[in-house]
C-alpha cells in the first residue's frame, strides 16, 4: 500500500514551506484595516484642503474636500451610493463631520477619482504581473446555461505588484477582448516605473510572457526574469539570443529545478494572493453595468484596497 506524502510537505518544491510571518502584527494590521473606514482625523484639514482645492478654481468652488470622496469611494464598494449618503449623514449627526454630500455630487465626484497607486518610496522594485476577471453581473455561469441569457461581457483587470513586499505597482482595467496584451501592459507599467526612479531586479510571469519582443525589452533593461517558455520552444535565436538563453536553461533541466532557481513560486504572492484578497473583501463583480463606469469602479476595488493596507501597515 503506498504511503501518503507527510502533512505540509509539497512534493514539487521538495521542502516544506518556512512559515516566517509574524502573526501578532500581521493580526494587528488586519484589524487596524477596519480602522480605516471610519478615520476622519483629516476633518481638522476641512477648511484648509478646501481653501487648496478652490485655488484660482473657475466655477462653482467646491464644497466638499477630497478626503470625504476618496473615503466614500471605499465605503462605495461594499453600500450602494445612497447608503454612502446615508453613512455620511450619521457622521454628521455624531459631529465628526461638518457637512454631508448628497447622491448626486458623491456619485459625480467618485467617477472622477485617479485611482492613481501610491508607489512605495523604495529605490528597487521587483514585479509579478498577470490577469483576471471580474463580472459585470451578479449572475454565475449556470443561469447562463440553464435560461441560455446573452452572455455577459467581462472586464480584464491586468495588475503589476512587487511579489517580495506585496506592494501594488500599476492596474490596468480594460473590457474582455479589448485593450492591450499582458506583455504590452507589463512594459508600459515598467516603463512607468523607470520614469519614477525605480530600478527593476527582477519580474516574473506566465507562459503568456514568452514573447520574443518582451524578452529583448528585458534584455535591453537587464530584468532578470521567470517566465516558462513553451514546451516546443524553438532552440534558434529567431531574433532574441536572451530567449535562446532562457530557453536553454529551461530545456536543460526538470520543471523542479528550474522553478527552483528561478523562484517561479514566488510571482503567486505578488498577483494571485491579491487577485484573492481583493475579490474575497469587494466581491468579484460590479455594481455598475456601464461599461466605463464598470471599469472604474473595477480599478477602485484594488485602489481601496491598497489604501487600506498601506494605512493599516503606517500603523502598526
Amino acid at each position: 500500500m503506498a504511503t501518503k506524502p507527510k502533512r505540509g510537505r509539497c512534493e514539487r518544491w521538495g521542502k516544506p514551506r518556512a512559515n516566517v510571518r509574524d502573526w501578532l502584527k500581521y493580526n494587528e494590521q488586519l484589524v487596524v484595516r477596519g480602522e480605516f473606514l471610519l478615520d476622519v482625523e483629516w476633518v481638522k484639514n476641512w477648511d484648509k484642503e478646501l481653501a487648496t482645492m478652490n485655488h484660482d478654481k473657475r466655477g462653482r468652488p467646491f464644497q466638499f474636500p477630497h478626503s470625504l470622496i476618496e473615503l466614500q469611494a471605499v465605503w462605495n464598494q461594499w453600500v450602494g451610493v445612497r447608503a454612502v449618503e446615508g453613512l455620511t449623514r450619521k457622521l454628521v449627526e455624531f459631529s465628526r463631520l461638518p457637512a454631508f454630500d448628497d447622491y448626486s455630487t458623491i456619485n459625480r465626484r467618485i467617477s472622477k477619482i485617479d485611482a492613481a497607486i501610491e508607489l512605495p518610496k523604495e529605490g528597487f522594485c521587483s514585479v509579478s504581473t498577470d490577469g483576471t476577471g471580474i463580472k459585470m453581473h451578479h449572475a454565475g455561469e449556470y443561469r447562463q446555461q440553464k435560461y441560455r441569457t446573452k452572455k455577459r461581457r467581462w472586464i480584464k483587470i491586468t495588475m503589476s505588484a512587487n511579489p517580495l513586499t506585496k506592494d501594488l505597482l500599476a492596474v490596468e482595467v480594460s473590457l474582455d477582448g479589448e485593450g492591450q496584451s499582458e506583455p504590452d501592459i507589463a512594459e508600459e507599467h515598467m516603463k512607468m516605473l523607470h520614469k519614477n526612479g525605480k530600478e527593476i531586479l527582477k519580474f516574473w510571469g506566465d507562459g503568456a510572457f514568452d514573447k520574443i519582443k518582451f524578452f529583448n525589452w528585458l534584455d535591453q533593461h537587464n530584468i532578470e526574469s521567470a517566465i516558462p517558455p513553451r514546451d516546443n520552444a524553438s532552440t534558434n535565436a529567431n531574433g532574441s539570443m536572451r530567449r535562446l538563453r532562457e530557453v536553454f536553461d529551461y530545456k536543460t533541466q526538470s520543471w523542479n529545478d528550474w522553478a527552483m532557481e528561478k523562484q517561479y513560486g514566488k510571482r503567486w504572492l505578488g498577483t494571485e494572493v491579491m487577485f484573492s484578497a481583493v475579490k474575497g473583501i469587494f466581491g468579484e463583480d460590479t455594481r455598475a453595468k456601464n461599461p466605463i463606469s464598470a471599469c472604474q469602479e473595477a480599478k477602485r476595488k484594488f485602489w481601496a484596497y491598497h489604501r487600506m493596507k498601506r494605512y493599516a501597515i503606517t500603523k502598526v
